[in-house]
């Protein structure tokens, strides 16, 4: 793996949530100086479909807390016709140990991150997509309920961009939802758990 300052270099890990209902967030972060070539578009849909990394490199995935993530896009037009949207993406993790806590600590100084995020209804979107974040804040704490065991870091990304949030839809494989076809599209370009 190259060696640049500031890289991401490991996964995010998150064990299952005390209160019942909803499903891990998932999200797959990249840096903006990592892809190589352009995305490609599905023909039907207009979706981002698939992109390369360069040589050697791979992203990152991270699991959120159920019901815990939000995005928002706010969109200004110029005089001129030019758009300018902040687009903020907000994730929870929750972590046990002190490893947890150097790899939050890691992906939260990386710089300009690109994000996939899986959303509740089952789409992916991707932030930042062509600048990466400009910047982000984190907040650290303890768990709310008495018997939540672990730690939460609520993680704030923030960015300017030419558009909002495109969808991302990787070609279905076999017999594999579009969601899951997705999933291990993006699975296949991060470090290994």
């Amino acid at each position: 793996m190259a060696d640049i300052c500031n890289r991401i270099s490991k996964n995010i890990s998150s064990r299952s949530c005390a209160t019942a209902g909803g499903t891990a967030r998932n999200s797959w972060t990249f840096q903006a100086d990592q892809f190589t070539g352009a995305f490609t578009k599905s023909g039907t849909t207009g979706a981002i479909s698939g992109f390369t990394l360069k040589p050697d490199e791979l992203g990152i995935k991270g699991i959120g807390r159920p019901k815990k993530g939000s995005g928002s896009s706010k969109g200004t037009q110029a005089d001129t016709g030019s758009t300018e949207v902040e687009q903020t993406l907000i994730q929870e993790y929750k972590f046990g140990n002190q490893l947890e806590l150097d790899a939050l600590e890691e992906f939260f100084k990386g710089e300009a991150k690109v994000t996939f995020q899986e959303l509740a209804n089952g789409a992916i979107r991707i932030f930042f997509k062509e600048f990466g974040n400009e910047s982000g804040t984190a907040e650290e704490g303890t768990g709310v309920l008495l018997p939540d065991e672990s730690q939460v870091m609520k993680v704030t990304l923030v960015g300017k961009e030419p558009s909002f949030p495109v969808f991302f839809e990787a070609p279905i494989s076999g017999q594999l939802s579009q969601l899951a076809s997705s999933r291990a599209y993006l699975d296949a370009l991060v470090q290994p758990d």
